[in-house]
């Protein structure tokens, strides 16, 4: 288990937050080259309530997998879409024990790189897993990122899950986290 002392959970630009693991990756790339990194989020990208440490290391994760396991001349893209349960149909049970009045922030980290068995899109979450022997070999790792998170997401209030077709077929991971109240509506309740 992921053990925080603290948690400063207040309203965050995700934009901001991408900005700085972004380039933090991009300085220590200079060992192995990255594939093309895209942002593709919304100009009026709404703030979203999370601790800033819990969500950086989640993007931080992220990235470095969805890096490691796309080739230099593949793609990583980052999209954002605010979710509302209550007008919109959205991925499985991403709003599963979720507030109905809480909207949501999806984020997605798609890869062009090595895919996913769909049979172990939900089994990368759990401690310790590496899809294969050798990739603690030859790709490093503990096999702890995916799990700690599942536990930072879910702390926040929000689910993380994982959507691939397969070998040689890309992944995307998402997560959810909630949109910030702004203080008007805040005054409204």
């Amino acid at each position: 288990m992921l053990l925080v002392e603290r948690w400063q959970v207040e309203s965050i630009c995700l934009k901001t937050s991408l900005d700085l693991v972004l380039s933090s990756l991009q300085q220590r790339s200079s060992v192995q080259p990255l594939p093309q990194i895209v942002l593709k989020l919304p100009f009026d990208l709404p703030l979203v309530q999370a601790d800033g440490e819990g969500l950086m290391e989640v993007l931080t994760k992220l990235l470095d997998n969805a890096c490691k396991f796309t080739n230099p001349d593949g793609t990583v893209t980052i999209r954002a879409q605010v979710l509302n349960p209550e007008t919109e149909l959205v991925t499985w049970a991403t709003f599963q024990n979720q507030p109905k009045h809480k909207k949501m922030l999806e984020v997605i980290i798609a890869d062009t790189g090595r895919g996913i068995e769909p049979s172990l899109l939900e089994t990368i979450f759990e401690r310790f897993y590496q899809e294969e022997g050798f990739l603690r070999r030859t790709i490093g790792g503990t096999g702890l990122g995916l799990a700690i998170c599942r536990q930072i997401i879910q702390r926040l209030g929000g689910k993380i899950w994982a959507v691939s077709a397969g070998k040689n077929q890309g992944s995307e991971f998402h997560f959810t986290l909630p949109i910030a109240v702004p203080i008007e509506d805040k005054q409204k309740s």
